[in-house]
């Protein structure tokens, strides 16, 4: 499924390409920044393949302190 801009749901595209690419840059697995944060496995990769559409600003909170990464970076569309 295509998401344009314009589609409210964009903006979980860019977060969860942001949330792989930051895991990817600490080189940590799925499996091993969901025990970082203690959240599910399945969950991360849902967030990172746009297939789970809703996710708290604490979740990215929770990462961003854990991998020392500002919040904006989540934001980025690069």
């Amino acid at each position: 499924m295509k998401i344009r801009e314009e589609d409210n749901k964009y903006i979980y595209v860019i977060v969860g390409k942001n949330i792989k690419k930051l895991r990817k840059k600490h080189h940590l697995t799925q499996v091993q920044l969901a025990n970082l944060i203690g959240y599910n496995e399945g969950t991360i990769a849902n967030i990172e393949n746009s297939s789970y559409q809703t996710f708290s600003l604490e979740f990215l909170y929770i990462i961003s302190q854990k991998l020392n990464e500002p919040m904006s970076a989540f934001f980025i569309n690069e």
